[in-house]
């Protein structure tokens, strides 16, 4: 039987938050919001923490490119700074000593000299002016002419004196592939003498471009700003001295300066990198490094999906406990749905009986407890601060006349009516219209000096006698009021009394009564 009853129970039970839904109850409502939040908030943490790790790790790879093309940059710019005071010195040498059959002994060992324990100097060579081998680094006499190299035609042809950097060629001695740096020497009446050439090997640059950590597909050239492949790992013999001029990197070095990092697709082997690239200052050259996309965000990848799936596991979390949130509310709501709305009526009932408690039975407005309560808590605040208060009382002029006239029951329909243009005239949310006794009331008016005071009163005035209630017994015709408004500024040195404002404020609405009726009678603030 008690297995039956429960049964029961748990069936009237809503479990739903469907059904739930259907009557407000606002902790569904709550729940689902915050439900909703937090799975937005799971989402958008996902996605923050997936964006921000794939910016952090293209910031990382674009500083990685730029450190690797700085390096770039000066390792080239030392190996050619080297080639070109060398140059230089035997220039000045053969200016000196002289470039003929009779000097080439001396220049050969100043050649030695020169190129000892330089390891990027393949070889130093010193061509006459019909481009015959006159003297080398090597040390072993040379036969042989080159008049056939480029170099040696532009040098013959063009009367430029500074060092001129070439594509790269195989050597003749060696037979390895090196980079031409050669210098015009002339005689001294400006006239062709033949060349002075130093060869770097492409080996040199091998060792450092080696050494880069440009995962499985990325890649790093050195070539020409004409846009001649000089170098590129992973090095191909084939692509040596290739014209890369319309590729990406020249076309930005061309159009957005000397030094730059973009996503950009190779010409060679149209695979997109991210590059780095700068050109020398005093060379012709450019140097980039470039790290593709896969191996830049592989590893951005696999923790994006461990992070996808961690936050898809705590979303199934969170919709599992969101269910037995939904169960545990409906469980409580049918408990205590009539304790709510038993507390409602309770609620309801105390505020009326607050209200009545506190409202004038006739006229709707205050009544004499609510203002000597309010009064007082108002004159105790403003002692606190200094600010001022006022007080309004009014009285309907010649009132026992007009209930004698025209009884009582109009006599209540007046007061009904004057109270409500006393509380229309009332703007601020904060001053109270009380119905003071009889026919009297009465208006606080908590931080309104004595100006404010007398414009309120006067406005009250205007609207009862716009009332144009019929008064015969007046000798207005109509019903009118008089009244008084005194204003306190209370002392931080001495307590505050009500009555003290109240005996102000009724002495002027007297003084008005005494002098006329239907007026006002304002008086100073008091300290």
């Amino acid at each position: 039987m008690h297995a039956t009853k429960e049964a029961a129970d748990t069936d009237a039970i809503p479990a739903q938050p469907e059904v739930l839904s259907k009557h407000k109850r606002p902790v569904i409502v709550w729940a689902s919001i915050a439900f909703f939040c937090m799975c937005a908030m799971l989402l958008g943490m996902t996605i923050w923490i997936v964006w921000s790790s794939r910016e952090v790790r293209l910031h990382e790879a674009r500083a990685t490119t730029e450190h690797m093309a700085r390096t770039l940059a000066t390792q080239a710019y030392m190996e050619l700074e080297v080639a070109d005071v060398m140059l230089e010195d035997i220039v000045e040498h053969i200016r000196n000593e002289g470039n003929n059959d009779a000097t080439g002994e001396r220049l050969q060992s100043h050649l030695q000299q020169l190129s000892k324990n330089i390891v990027e100097i393949a070889g130093v060579f010193i061509f006459d002016s019909r481009g015959d081998w006159l003297a080398s680094s090597s040390g072993a006499g040379q036969d042989g002419n080159n008049a056939d190299r480029d170099y040696f035609t532009y040098h013959k042809t063009h009367a430029q004196l500074g060092s001129r950097i070439s594509a790269p060629v195989r050597s003749k001695s060696s037979g390895q592939w090196v980079l031409p740096v050669s210098r015009r020497v002339e005689l001294a009446d400006g006239s062709f003498a033949g060349v002075v050439l130093v060869t770097l090997g492409l080996a040199s640059f091998e060792r450092i471009y080696d050494s880069l950590n440009l995962g499985n597909t990325g890649t790093a050239f050195f070539a020409l700003d004409d846009g001649t492949l000089i170098y590129r790992r992973p090095f191909q013999p084939g692509v040596i001295g290739m014209d890369i001029s319309s590729g990406a990197v020249l076309r930005a070095y061309r159009e957005k300066g000397p030094v730059g990092t973009a996503m950009m697709t190779a010409k060679v082997d149209e695979i997109e990198r991210l590059y780095s690239y700068r050109h020398l200052q005093r060379f012709p050259v450019i140097v980039a490094a470039g790290l593709s996309e896969e191996d830049i965000f592989a590893e951005w990848q696999r923790l994006s999906m461990q992070i996808v799936l961690a936050s898809l596991a705590a979303g199934a979390a969170l919709i599992y406990l969101f269910r037995k949130l939904m169960r545990q509310i409906a469980v409580r709501d049918h408990i205590e749905a009539s304790l709510r709305v038993a507390t409602t009526e309770l609620r309801h009932a105390n505020a009326d009986l607050a209200a009545r408690a506190s409202q004038d039975g006739l006229t709707g407005l205050a009544n004499r407890r609510c203002f000597d309560e309010t009064l007082a808590h108002e004159l105790k605040r403003a002692q606190r601060s200094g600010h001022e208060v006022s007080l309004i009382m009014l009285d309907v002029d010649f009132f026992k006349k007009f209930n004698d006239q025209y009884g009582h029951v109009a006599g209540d329909e007046c007061l009904q009516a004057v109270s409500g243009a006393v509380a229309r005239s009332v703007g601020r949310a904060e001053d109270l219209a009380a119905r003071y006794g009889g026919e009297e009331f009465a208006v606080i008016m908590p931080g309104t000096g004595a100006a404010g005071a007398l414009e309120v009163a006067q406005a009250i005035r205007a609207a009862v006698e716009g009332l144009q209630i019929p008064h015969a017994a007046s000798a207005n015709a109509v019903v009118t009021v008089s009244l008084g408004a005194a204003t306190l500024q209370p002392g931080q040195d001495r307590p505050t009394d009500s009555s003290e404002l109240i005996r102000e404020a009724d002495a002027l609405l007297y003084q008005s009564k005494n002098t006329g009726r239907n007026r006002v009678s304002g008086g100073v603030p008091a300290a």
